[in-house]
């Protein structure tokens, strides 16, 4: 299994596909691209989506430079 950015995984198909794939709108996707959002699909060994993640900070943390700072 492996996992990569939502942007890398949309070089090669359209948001419409990936949408359907993860199980949103088009516009959904639209939506979490145009923001700051770090979402991941998970592939199995053959290639087939599984999933999509978002990773989240939580409390006082700020994300700067793929970095955390309290």
């Amino acid at each position: 299994m492996r996992e990569i950015p939502i942007r890398e995984y949309l070089k090669d198909r359209t948001q419409e596909v990936v949408a359907q794939q993860i199980g949103v709108t088009q516009s959904g996707l639209s939506q979490m691209l145009r923001s700051s959002r770090e979402i991941f699909v998970r592939l199995d060994d053959t290639g087939s989506v599984l999933g999509a993640y978002e990773t989240r900070y939580l409390g006082r943390f700020v994300r700067s430079e793929d970095k955390c700072t309290a």
